[in-house]
C-alpha cells in the first residue's frame, strides 16, 4: 500500500525546471558535489529509517548525476559498517562519467569500495536495493542493460528505493517508458517532480518523500512552477464554513446529462458526488426508466425525463455548472442530448461576450 506523506511541498515541477532550480542553486554558491552530498546523505537516512535492520545494501548506478548519488551512498553505507554491493550500468562506466559523478565516483575510489559492472546473471546480495540508474533526463523508452535490470530489480521480491525518481518513469507526466522501477520508498530532490503524483506514477513510487536540501528561498523565486498540488489549506480557504442561515439555493445549481438506456448508474453516482461535494441543487437529465432509480437512490437530486436533446433547453438556463457524459452513449439520445448542450453553452457564450 503506497503511504502519503503530508509534509510534501505544494510547488511541482518539470524535469526542465528541477534542472534550473540545480543551476540557479549552484550559481547562488553552493557547490554542485554539495549538493549531491546533501541528497545521498537525506535518501540514505530515509533508508535507515525505513528499514533500520538493514544491513547489506545492493546499489545500481547509471552514469548520471543520479548514479552519483548512489555512489555518494554507498560510501556513507561503507562509513556506517554495511556491506554493500555496487553494479554500475553503462558502456564504459568510468570514462563516461563528468562532473559531479566524476567526482562521487573518485570519493568511492578514495574510501576503498569496489564496484562490478552490470552483468546479466549477477546474484544481488543485498537485503535492500537502492535504484540510483536513471534520473530526470531520460526521454525515451528503457533500452538495453538498463531495461534487463529493472525487470531483475522488480521480480527480486527485495525491498527497493529509488533515488529522486524510479528508473524509468517520466519525470514530467508519470508515464511508464517501458518499464520502471517499482519501488517501495522515493526521495526526491530540490524541485518535487510532478511525475511523481500523475498518470502511472501510484504503482510505481511507493513512499514519496522530499528534502529541499537547505536550498535558499531566492532559488525557488527565480524558477517558474509547473502545477500546485490542492493540499489542506487550499481547501479551508476554498471550502468555508457556510453561514448558520444558508440554504441550498445559496450553493450553486449542477445539471449531470447522461444514462441512455442500460448505462444509468454512472449518471446517478455522478449526481450524487455533486451532493457529497456539496452542490445546492442538484438535477439529474436522464432516461425515463431511471427516474425510479435515482429517487430510492438519493431522493435529494431533483431527476428529470428527458427524451431528447429539445428536453434539455429550460435546464441548461437554470444550471451553474454542466457535467455531461456519465452513461450518456452513442446513440440518438445520446448525441442528440450532447448536440443541445453545445449549442446552449456557445449560445451563453456569445451573450457574456455581448
Amino acid at each position: 500500500m503506497r503511504r502519503q506523506n503530508v509534509n510534501l511541498p505544494s510547488a511541482l515541477y518539470t524535469a526542465e525546471q528541477t534542472r534550473c532550480l540545480d543551476r540557479t542553486a549552484i550559481d547562488d554558491g553552493v557547490p554542485g558535489f554539495r549538493l549531491m552530498q546533501r541528497a545521498a546523505q537525506s535518501a540514505f537516512s530515509a533508508l535507515q529509517a525505513r528499514w533500520p535492520q538493514v544491513k547489506k545494501l545492493t546499489l545500481l548506478c547509471g552514469g548520471g548525476n543520479n548514479g552519483g548519488d548512489g555512489l555518494v551512498m554507498a560510501v556513507l553505507a561503507v562509513q556506517q559498517g554495511m556491506a554493500v554491493q555496487v553494479l554500475t550500468l553503462g558502456e564504459d562506466y568510468v570514462a563516461g562519467l563528468q562532473g559531479e559523478a566524476l567526482d562521487a565516483w573518485q570519493l568511492l575510489c578514495d574510501e576503498g569500495v569496489q564496484a562490478s559492472p552490470w552483468q546479466p546473471e549477477v546474484r544481488f546480495s543485498g537485503e535492500l536495493l537502492v535504484d540510483a540508474m536513471l534520473g530526470t533526463g531520460l526521454a525515451g523508452p528503457v533500452r538495453g542493460v538498463f531495461q534487463e535490470a529493472i525487470r531483475r530489480v522488480n521480480r527480486s521480491a527485495l525491498p527497493v528505493m529509488a533515488v529522486d525518481i524510479p528508473s524509468g518513469l517520466c519525470a514530467d507526466t508519470g508515464a511508464v517508458l517501458g518499464s520502471a522501477v517499482m519501488a517501495d520508498l522515493t526521495v526526491s530532490f530540490i524541485g518535487l517532480k510532478r511525475g511523481l503524483l500523475t498518470h502511472q506514477a501510484g504503482d510505481y513510487v511507493g513512499e514519496l518523500k522530499f528534502d529541499g536540501l537547505r536550498v535558499a528561498e531566492a532559488v525557488y523565486d527565480q524558477v517558474p512552477v509547473s502545477l500546485f498540488r490542492t493540499g489542506p489549506d487550499d481547501l479551508r480557504e476554498r471550502l468555508r464554513p457556510r453561514a448558520r442561515d444558508a440554504h441550498k439555493g445559496n450553493h450553486g445549481r449542477v445539471l449531470v446529462v447522461g444514462g441512455d438506456i442500460g448505462m444509468g448508474g454512472a449518471a446517478l453516482i455522478a449526481s450524487q458526488a455533486a451532493a457529497r461535494c456539496g452542490a445546492g441543487l442538484i438535477t439529474l437529465a436522464t432516461q425515463a426508466e431511471h427516474v425510479t432509480a435515482s429517487l430510492m437512490r438519493c431522493p435529494e437530486v431533483m431527476v428529470k425525463p428527458v427524451r431528447s436533446g429539445q428536453d434539455l433547453l429550460p435546464l441548461l438556463d437554470d444550471a451553474d455548472v454542466v457535467v455531461v457524459g456519465p452513461g450518456l452513449g452513442q446513440r440518438a439520445w445520446g448525441i442528440s442530448s450532447c448536440s443541445r448542450f453545445c449549442i446552449a453553452g456557445c449560445r451563453r457564450y456569445w451573450m457574456r461576450m455581448h
